[in-house]
């Protein structure tokens, strides 16, 4: 989207047009065993970064994103680590020693918080110092809420997400809400709100994510050219059932499903969600309604899967559903 496309493509992708996609970084493997290990500048364990002339790349040591999580890392590292071990390797031991140091260089730095922190800033200025400088520049101005919104998508754009966030909250705090609007242009403005949203949605906020993936879906609705309109849908529908409705009570699991059915899905989507709400009313108590929704279900899809049980509690034949089911559809 407008000057920030370009950006955003480098780091992760959402659409061919923009960054709203998952980040989805091309995984690079090590090198193989007749290479050499990693810079022969690097230094032993315990030491920090292994620097020569340059920042070794911790992030593609191990084959993981920029945003990993802990979890990744210590998976990466497991994986790694055996398939580098010594013993696997008894003709090249040397070989893999040295590996095995700067995986475990890697690992120690990654997985320590402030190390991360630190070793992300020095990797950054080392790959783009320009880029460090505007955003220094950008950060001396703090209390501006102009130089504040342009910060907030510069570290959204370089997956510095939660010294977004911080920035972001510091700003609303202080001004009783940040419009956004007011000082980015339109197009930034559309991709700041989904990356916020993104990036609320990694710190498990799943209502605060919410909140930006709608304002974008309403936004988008209203334009010519919908680019993110269904990636949208798919966040918002995923956090709906995978995450809200799975947490609520029936009554209110009921509720969320029916705002997914508010955002127009296709027929086979429709049929599941109907089926879950049948789910959610049986919980309730309500049969009469769960079999009302159940069969909205099969009525959009009479070979709707997953619905044996739900027949079963509600002393419904499920081969007979289906049957009824795909008889009024012919």
């Amino acid at each position: 989207m407008g000057q920030t496309t370009k950006k955003t493509n480098a780091t992760s992708g959402t659409h061919s047009a923009s960054r709203h996609r998952s980040c989805e970084h091309e995984r690079k493997e090590l090198p193989r065993p007749e290479e050499q290990p990693y810079g022969s500048g690097a230094g032993s364990a315990g030491e920090g970064p292994a620097v020569s002339e340059h920042v070794v790349d911790y992030y593609e040591i191990l084959g993981v994103r920029k945003d990993a999580s802990p979890e990744e890392i210590r998976q990466a590292f497991r994986r790694l680590a055996k398939k580098y071990h010594p013993d696997r390797n008894a003709g090249r031991a040397k070989w893999a020693e040295a590996k095995i140091r700067v995986i475990i260089q890697a690992y120690d730095t990654l997985m320590d918080r402030d190390l991360r922190n630190a070793y992300d800033r020095k990797l950054r200025q080392e790959l783009d110092p320009d880029e460090d400088a505007y955003r220094q520049s950008l950060r001396s101005r703090i209390g501006d809420p102009h130089a504040e919104a342009k910060l907030i998508l510069e570290d959204l754009l370089h997956e510095r997400g939660e010294e977004a966030l911080e920035v972001f909250e510091r700003a609303c705090a202080r001004e009783g809400g940040f419009d956004l609007s007011k000082y980015l242009e339109s197009k930034d403005y559309l991709d700041c709100l989904f990356l916020l949203g993104e990036e609320y949605e990694r710190a498990g906020d799943w209502k605060k994510a919410l909140e930006f993936y709608h304002k974008v879906y309403d936004l988008e609705r209203d334009q010519p050219m919908r680019y993110f309109l269904e990636t949208l849908k798919e966040r918002i529908r995923d956090i709906y059932c995978k995450k809200l409705a799975r947490r609520a009570s029936p009554v209110e699991a009921v509720d969320v499903y029916e705002r997914v059915l508010a955002l127009g899905i296709p027929k086979k989507t429709e049929a599941y969600i109907h089926k879950k709400i049948a789910e959610s009313f049986f919980r309730a108590g309500q049969h009469k309604r769960a079999k009302a929704h159940l069969a909205k279900a099969f009525a959009l899809e009479p070979k709707l899967k997953g619905a044996q049980k739900i027949c079963e509690k509600l002393g419904l034949s499920f081969r007979r559903e289906r049957k009824q089911a795909a008889a009024a559809g012919t």
